[in-house]
């Protein structure tokens, strides 16, 4: 196996880890971060049309990022049912409208994607604010993160190591990016120890939740590549289109 495929497999297991971050929420609730768009109680979720406007699209990517199309996770309830639990909340997939991805764009080893969900009630988006500001939520990703990476690589490939950290907070950019997630992993290859970097930044809008994922091996895709669509996915959502 070479250091590119062993990219390709570590991406998959990695995006799966991300996106198992939004759509499950606490059975408490409380008002929306300061800053965040919140909906008012007549306020209808986006169609699946709007959420569509909302994802990252090929002309937001720099010149050189090549998109395919994105494949849905099939052990996606199982990890979100596993995330909660760890957490102590509980999954509000039942208050889901609509959801929509946009295509996994790639540059050589690195990879971009974002997606966007609409919900019931502005108490789905205040729970789950509520969970990105959990404690747990950290270790509980990292647990979930090694789970799924032990299953998912290959044969003669070992997790070295791996750590994910979810802070609240818009790390200085647009008001309704809500979290920034961030993490390292390191798998062993014939030896060699090959480190990878995950992000994510969660954002919300009217009735609405949104993410940008990245992934690369040997270093973070740069800031100066993920911020700006990250701040375009922010400003859709924030508008709800």
């Amino acid at each position: 196996m070479t250091y590119r495929d062993l990219a390709r497999v570590c991406a998959v297991g990695c995006g799966v880890i991300l996106l198992a971050g939004c759509g499950s929420s606490s059975s408490k609730t409380t008002p929306a971060a300061s800053g965040s768009p919140v909906a008012s109680p007549s306020a209808t979720p986006a169609s699946v049309a709007q959420l569509q406007k909302i994802v990252l699209q090929p002309s937001d990517l720099p010149t050189g990022w090549k998109g395919a199309p994105f494949k849905a996770n099939p052990n996606q309830v199982a990890d979100q049912a596993s995330l909660v639990k760890c957490v102590g909340a509980r999954n509000t997939d039942s208050d889901k409208v609509a959801e929509m991805h946009s295509e996994d764009f790639a540059l050589r080893d690195a990879r971009i994607s974002s997606s966007a969900s609409t919900y019931r009630s502005p108490s789905d988006i205040d729970a789950d604010l509520v969970m990105m500001h959990s404690p747990k939520l950290s270790s509980c990703f990292d647990q979930l993160m090694k789970k799924t990476l032990a299953t998912t690589m290959p044969a003669g490939v070992k997790i070295a190591s791996s750590s994910i950290k979810i802070t609240p907070g818009s790390a200085g950019g647009p008001a309704n990016v809500v979290a920034t997630g961030t993490g390292t992993i390191e798998v062993s290859l014939n030896g060699q120890q090959v480190p990878f970097y995950v992000s994510v930044a969660y954002i919300t809008g009217p009735l609405i939740e949104a993410e940008v994922d990245t992934f690369n091996a040997g270093s973070p895709v740069p800031a100066s590549v993920v911020n700006p669509l990250v701040a375009t996915v922010a400003t859709r959502a924030s508008k709800g289109a």
